[in-house]
């Protein structure tokens, strides 16, 4: 991805009058970038996807406030229909009581996105849903629902049997819980190496590697933590890609540092830049995946952050 186009689709971003504020704004125009269109078309595009979803969904439930701008950038920026992530997301509010699988996170909106973007909205891939969450679904005292909407919503998409999910993970939980330094990143890991169809032993390698790394990069090892440096490490990243991405972020000065932000978007940028082999021999639909949880999480963690210290 070129910054000069992200920074050009940002602007016309920041203009919208009512538009998206601070990390919303960055990371919405992230997500149109992906697409080839005209910066101010874009922005256009992107008003006409959050008026279509306000009124689809009203104006309390989820995806609300940013959230709201980043879910219409994405579709936007990937070509996808509001409609198609509406009828997905009834679809599983549907589905939700016969699974038997606890309450979706965020009423299924996660869960739509992921399916949308994938352009995975049968029937079948909405049951896969429910049995790989079902499948994977940890016991409560460790439960995130947001987490597991996502990844189980991943897996449906890339159409991954049940069985073969919970295999890979226990197999790359094992490969992790052997290193002392990966021993409490072991479910990260496994989930990630499981998801991406990574080599835990590779992962595992990577992400020390990494952790080596970035103390020669003040701002990556200052904005950085072991959380967003597995996933690097998942997204085969190596020492060797970090002056790049830290080249990316001081270029990027302009963004927030709240929720390491600024870091994850320059991370984004790199991933951005290798297109279909952005993630080596993972699939392209790995890396939109890659991409939208990083924004996902960037804007959640940034509003949470900002809330925080408002009432502070």
């Amino acid at each position: 991805m070129d910054i000069a186009r992200l920074k050009a689709v940002h602007g016309e971003v920041k203009a919208l009058k009512g538009g998206p504020d601070s990390t919303a704004a960055w990371f919405s125009a992230y997500a149109l970038a992906l697409s080839d269109g005209d910066p101010a078309s874009l922005a256009g595009q992107l008003v006409g996807g959050h008026d279509a979803l306000k009124s689809a969904l009203g104006s309390w439930h989820a995806p609300s406030g940013s959230l709201r701008w980043l879910y219409a950038a994405l579709l936007v920026g990937n070509g996808r229909a509001t409609a198609e992530f509406v009828r997905l997301r009834d679809a599983l509010k549907a589905g939700e009581k016969q699974a038997n699988a606890g309450k979706l996170y965020a009423g299924g909106s996660r869960v739509a996105l992921v399916l949308a973007l994938a352009d995975a909205g049968s029937a079948h891939a909405v049951r896969r849903f429910f049995a790989i969450r079902s499948a994977i679904r940890p016991p409560w005292w460790r439960a995130n629902p947001a987490i597991t909407d996502q990844f189980a919503a991943s897996h449906a998409a890339q159409d991954d049997a049940p069985e073969t999910v919970v295999r890979a993970r226990e197999a790359a939980m094992a490969v992790f819980a052997a290193e002392k330094a990966t021993r409490g990143l072991k479910r990260e890991g496994a989930r990630l190496c499981a998801l991406y169809g990574q080599e835990a032993a590779s992962v595992r390698d990577r992400y020390l590697a990494l952790r080596e790394g970035v103390r020669a990069y003040k701002a990556l090892r200052h904005a950085g933590n072991r959380h967003i440096f597995i996933e690097w490490a998942a997204h085969g990243v190596t020492p060797g890609d970090l002056a790049e991405i830290d080249a990316n972020m001081a270029e990027l000065g302009k963004v927030t540092q709240t929720g390491s932000a600024r870091l994850r978007l320059a991370h984004l940028v790199w991933l951005g830049a290798r297109g279909e082999g952005g993630l080596g021999s993972v699939s392209a639909m790995a890396a939109v995946i890659a991409a939208q949880t990083a924004a996902i999480i960037a804007v959640t963690t940034a509003a949470t952050a900002a809330t925080t210290s408002t009432s502070s």
